[in-house]
């Protein structure tokens, strides 16, 4: 008896799976065709060489690296009378907020510094930061053009041996 149960499950059993009585189940079907699959393997097989090429050149095997070269120093040296603040933040020493002081100081004065001892009266400008900036700042008349900076050996600007 214990038999027939087992037979008679396993006859709906599969019979159930099969979708009708004393038929095999049915084949399934696959999502992509294997000719799309093989497409699909060969695309795969191309993209993972591109950015296996792509991540050994980034390593630059066998490259040396670039050599940083040093920012030029000026060539002229800039009117404090006539510059704008644009021109003045490119000064070695001056940023933007300093350069916007010194235009608004100028302003403030009527136009024009005496000398460039005047620029001590900005604030962020010491005695310090003068001799800093003395190289590369005049005080002329506010038509006159920038000055050439006479380069001594060494790299140095020649007024920055002055005392």
């Amino acid at each position: 008896m214990a038999q027939s149960l087992v037979a008679a499950w396993g006859f709906r059993h599969n019979a159930a799976m099969s979708g009708s009585a004393g038929m095999p189940p049915a084949r399934k079907q696959a999502l992509i065709a294997r000719g799309e699959q093989a497409v699909l393997v060969i695309l795969a097989i191309v993209v993972v060489a591109g950015v296996a090429y792509r991540a050994i050149s980034y390593l630059r095997l066998g490259q040396q690296p670039l050599e940083v070269i040093p920012a030029a120093p000026p060539t002229y040296r800039v009117n404090a009378n006539a510059a704008d603040w644009v021109t003045l933040a490119l000064v070695p020493g001056l940023g933007e907020s300093l350069a916007k002081r010194i235009v608004a100081l100028r302003q403030e004065r009527g136009g024009r510094f005496d000398t460039l001892e005047d620029l001590v009266a900005v604030r962020g400008i010491g005695e310090k930061k003068l001799a800093k900036l003395r190289p590369f700042l005049f005080a002329g008349p506010a038509d006159a053009a920038g000055e050439p900076v006479q380069m001594v050996e060494g790299g140095a600007p020649d007024s920055a041996k002055e005392p």
